[in-house]
């Protein structure tokens, strides 16, 4: 039977978002190797020709939960005229690991098959998704600080984003990667101190 067979009439027993919920906790649990379309269905409550129904095969079950998993980062922007750096740079830190924890699991286990790797590569060039669309956007923010004068004017917008970024993403991949949390400041003694460091001179 084809693809466009299997697709035709309605689904056997719907179920798409539990589907992908339902994949995304198997590949949390159990990695990319031992993840079947059958374990995946029962753990949704649908049936195996559901899967097949609304993602064809497994790569096309994999490659729409990368998709959900990976949308661009949408940061909540701050207003430009907030004086209080320390509560706008712990909300940007608590926004991106939020969703660095949410997606690692998933960016990580493409790495394992090279054509959903590259598949997964593709979507992100698509979407122009990265690290850069948030040191954008925080960079953007430091900037207008720097004008009111709430942030020294010499030093590097850009630099200081990355810097919050790089120390997100630490945040929620290194507890997967080690399995402890060894070595990672607390947050408020990051955003202390970087808040200090960003303080005009006087």
């Amino acid at each position: 039977m084809t693809s466009t067979e299997k697709r035709r009439g309605r689904p056997p027993s719907g179920g798409r978002e539990e589907i992908l919920k339902a994949t995304l906790e198997l590949l949390r649990e159990r990695g990319m190797a031992r993840l079947t379309t059958r374990e995946v269905a029962s753990r949704a409550g649908v049936s195996e020709g559901s899967v097949f129904y609304h993602f064809e095969d497994r790569f096309g079950l994999l490659k729409a939960v990368f998709e959900r998993s990976l949308e661009p980062l949408h940061l909540q922007m701050t207003p430009s005229d907030a004086d209080d750096l320390a509560a706008t740079v712990t909300q940007l830190s608590e926004v991106i690991e939020r969703f660095l924890t949410a997606s690692v699991d998933v960016m990580m286990a493409a790495q394992s098959d090279a054509e959903l790797r590259d598949a997964l590569h593709a979507f992100m060039a698509d979407v122009d998704y990265g690290p850069h669309r948030g040191i954008a956007s925080i960079a953007g923010y430091v900037a207008v600080q720097q004008q009111r004068g709430i942030v020294r004017a010499d030093v590097d917008a850009k630099v200081i984003a990355s810097i919050v970024v790089n120390d997100a993403f630490q945040r929620a991949t290194v507890p997967k990667l080690v399995g402890n949390r060894k070595g990672i400041q607390p947050r408020a003694t990051f955003v202390e101190t970087l808040t200090a460091m960003l303080q005009p001179k006087s």
